[in-house]
């Protein structure tokens, strides 16, 4: 360990060095640290810590630094512990003595706190364009195949006809809730932690809504102890991608029944499917069953920054560090997930005649047999009753229902009339509804 050892006699063991070390999941937020330190340099300028001069040569070699990084230039040393203290070194190389005034009013606490919520509020954007793009596909999908007719099921089982575009719409609506729930969870990761210190915040002259202005943020702390402590908006963003995981696992679970050969209602294209190393005919959904099993890693995730929190004294404790890989991991796999779905619904041939034939099976009317009933006067628990007999008694001829005589239907109810045959037309009972 290369700093802050002056109080100490002895080296650090180069163990510990590495086991303390953060800088694998710091390199993912070196453009956070840089911008949080560049809103720390225009307050302290504000408030009159640093001079114009100052405040410039710190902003010139920031700017450089981010330029650096943005190019992927910067490699961070475990030698110097995290994302903060290598920043600090390299300013310090490119601009000399001012670089040591970087870290007036500030806490690697609040600035580790500070960089995880920049980071968030960025991958929170880019996840929410990337759902947004899958909505888009789903609905261009639904659009082209608006007069297909297909079965709905529950415990899947067959139960109603329904239009292939109100099942893509099923989805939209549940991607539509992680579009709010990430846009949620986004007010409050915009929440400055700057001055806040180490917890008890500072004596000197800081104001931390000028540095939380420059931010764009939406607000700053209010008290200094929660502020470096605080994980919750780590906690409800893993829980957003899980949840949205979770959606994107039981579209893909869908998607692969459907391509199976029992079902037939999809196919794939070539640029989705793979093969097997022993079965040359075989064409699977690969990438597809790969984003209904990433699900668990991203649950995991959530638990992980959970039971991490569980039960923490009140400030700050290492163990916060630990928050930080989770939360990374869940943004990388989720959008991974989010494109290859993306494809894979763009690259998704439906076939119509199969899901028209398996949704005109008779039996998948027999709701639309009590309906009628019920139109016709019949209370609808005797008219439940009724068409519950008529399905059994076809069951037990052996004869669709579609091809009982109206004789039959009678004999269960009077209300029964020629047009009852008319029901049983998938694509009618859906325009019905």
């Amino acid at each position: 360990m290369k700093v802050l050892r002056k109080a100490f006699k002895q080296s650090l063991n180069p163990v510990i060095t590495s086991f303390v070390s953060s800088v694998d999941a710091d390199k993912h937020l070196i453009k956070s640290d840089i911008k949080g330190s560049m809103a720390h340099v225009h307050m302290l300028e504000r408030v009159g810590l640093l001079n114009q001069a100052q405040a410039a040569d710190l902003m010139n070699g920031l700017t450089a630094l981010l330029e650096q990084s943005e190019k992927h230039m910067l490699v961070l040393d475990p030698e110097y512990e995290d994302v903060h203290m290598n920043i600090e070194h390299k300013l310090e190389q490119l601009i000399g003595a001012n670089a040591k005034l970087l870290h007036t009013a500030r806490s690697r606490n609040d600035q580790v706190a500070l960089d995880t919520r920049l980071f968030i509020i960025e991958q929170i954007d880019n996840l929410s364009n990337q759902v947004s793009t899958l909505i888009d596909t789903l609905c261009e999908t639904a659009a082209q195949h608006k007069h297909v007719v297909m079965p709905g099921y529950t415990h899947l089982q067959k139960a109603q006809p329904v239009s292939f575009a109100k099942v893509m719409d099923a989805f939209v609506q549940m991607l539509q809730r992680d579009l709010e729930r990430f846009a949620d969870a986004k007010k409050r990761t915009s929440c400055s932690p700057l001055g806040a210190g180490a917890l008890a915040g500072s004596s000197l002259p800081i104001e931390p809504s000028i540095s939380a202005d420059y931010l764009g943020f939406h607000s700053f702390f209010t008290n200094s102890i929660d502020a470096v402590s605080d994980r919750d908006f780590i906690a409800e963003f893993t829980f957003a991608c899980t949840m949205c995981g979770v959606h994107l696992s039981q579209l893909a679970e869908t998607l692969i029944l459907w391509c199976s050969s029992e079902f037939g209602f999809i196919k794939f294209s070539d640029a989705v499917t793979t093969t097997s190393s022993l079965m040359p005919q075989k064409k699977n959904p690969d990438p597809i069953e790969i984003v209904r099993g990433k699900c668990g890693g991203l649950a995991g995730n959530l638990i992980n920054v959970l039971i991490t929190l569980k039960s923490l004294p009140l400030g700050y404790n290492r163990d916060l560090q630990e928050t930080k890989p989770p939360a990374i991991d869940s943004a990388h796999q989720l959008s991974e997930c989010l494109q290859v779905m993306t494809i894979a619904i763009a690259e998704m041939d439906v076939q119509a005649e199969n899901t028209l034939n398996a949704a005109s099976h008779p039996e998948l009317m027999a709701t639309d047999l009590v309906e009628y009933l019920v139109v016709k006067g019949v209370p609808f628990r005797q008219a439940h009753e009724t068409v519950a007999e008529v399905v059994s008694h076809a069951r037990d001829e052996n004869v669709e229902l579609s091809k009982l005589p109206l004789k039959a239907y009678s004999n269960f109810c009077d209300a029964f009339d020629e047009d009852v045959f008319e029901l049983f037309d998938p694509v009618k009972s859906v325009a019905k509804k």
